[in-house]
């Protein structure tokens, strides 16, 4: 999270399985690295895109949807296992 706060930038997470939906997004390919040693899969891609399907999970302001899931869901156990 420090690293993302610093460098001002924020973390996206995209909807599992919908691959399709999310290439459709890509506008055009700016550029790639490590692909030699990585491959197609792995390599790191640069890409412009336009209606990208994601959501911000960790933002530039420190704030992080991860943690305010976890201590909720802690909260909802703490209540389902004291009944």
């Amino acid at each position: 999270m420090e690293v993302i706060v610093c460098r001002n930038s924020n973390y996206l997470h995209a909807i599992g399985g919908a691959a399709s939906l999310i290439a459709q997004s890509v506008k055009e390919v700016v550029g790639v690295y490590k692909l030699a040693e990585f491959g197609v899969p792995e390599a790191m891609w640069v890409i412009r895109v336009e209606d990208f399907p994601v959501v911000v999970t960790m933002d530039s302001h420190g704030v992080s949807m991860h943690d305010q899931i976890e201590a909720k869901s802690q909260g909802n156990f703490a209540k389902i296992v004291s009944v």
